[in-house]
């Protein structure tokens, strides 16, 4: 089966321990995950410990009528979208990678690769760092095609998105939980990791991904079960997007909205 298999679901943060008490005894954390007490500081583990993950940054890119965007809205089955993704904060030294996903209906492929150093990005001459560093890079089809993707229509960056995601394992299978998850208007390419105020999942929320390459294990079967859960579109680029260059668009922030959220009043999103 071609792509990987993702599973959304948004979550009051009352239920993130039960979400690891169902999975106990099949995941670890991510090799690559650091501490996040600080981060996400009286958070802790069924056994008291604490959570692993790293901060995530994106920006997302579209052309400049929102063809990407409107194609989420109207709930297109095949969709691509086209980013910038980095890890951490301004000043410190991370990769970049150029990425390029396309929606199977509930399949996604990806591809990506990786541009230098986030410090380089961010001190790059031109609003359009990926111009600039392409052009020093080592030829690659991955970087042509993105390239393509992107001068091509012309995108611009729309939306700059960052979150706190804890990240556990079992093999190729992934749980991930995402915290702190706001946007910020981007209209210079090269601020990839500053701060993103607008609130796009309400702050005792979290967003929990169930990922997977063929078949779903067993024991998220078993999760999911035994939580109740009903997996729901969220799309982070999506609403980034409406939350802050259309606020107003009262209709699409509905549709955008993931269900589990439209119960929850405005005041507490």
């Amino acid at each position: 089966m071609e792509g990987r298999a993702e599973m959304k679901y948004a979550l009051p943060l009352a239920r993130r321990v039960e979400v690891l008490e169902a999975a106990a005894g099949y995941i670890t954390p991510d090799t690559h995950a650091a501490n996040l007490a600080a981060l996400l500081p009286g958070l802790r583990g069924p056994q008291g410990e604490d959570p692993f993950g790293y901060r995530v940054s994106s920006i997302y890119l579209d052309t400049p009528t929102l063809h990407g965007y409107n194609e989420r809205l109207a709930r297109q089955r095949v969709r691509n979208r086209v980013r910038v993704r980095s890890y951490g904060f301004s000043g410190q030294a991370a990769p970049v990678y150029l990425e390029a996903k396309r929606k199977l209906a509930d399949r996604v492929i990806k591809h990506r690769v990786k541009l230098g150093d986030a410090r380089a990005w961010e001190e790059a001459a031109s609003d359009r760092p990926w111009v600039e560093l392409c052009a020093g890079a080592a030829p690659s089809s991955v970087t042509g095609r993105w390239m393509q993707a992107v001068e091509g229509p012309g995108m611009v960056p729309v939306c700059r998105v960052s979150y706190v995601r804890e990240t556990w394992c079992e093999g190729s299978s992934r749980l991930t939980m995402d915290h702190h998850v706001g946007a910020a208007p981007e209209p210079d390419g090269r601020d990839l990791r500053g701060p993103c105020p607008v609130p796009l999942i309400p702050p005792d929320w979290f967003v929990l991904e169930l990922k997977f390459d063929t078949t779903e294990p067993p024991w998220m079967l078993r999760l999911v079960r035994a939580l109740r859960l009903a997996a729901e579109p969220v799309s982070k680029f999506a609403l980034g997007v409406v939350l802050t260059l259309r606020p107003d668009k009262a209709y699409e922030r509905r549709v955008l909205t993931p269900p589990s959220l439209l119960r929850v009043p405005d005041a507490a999103r």
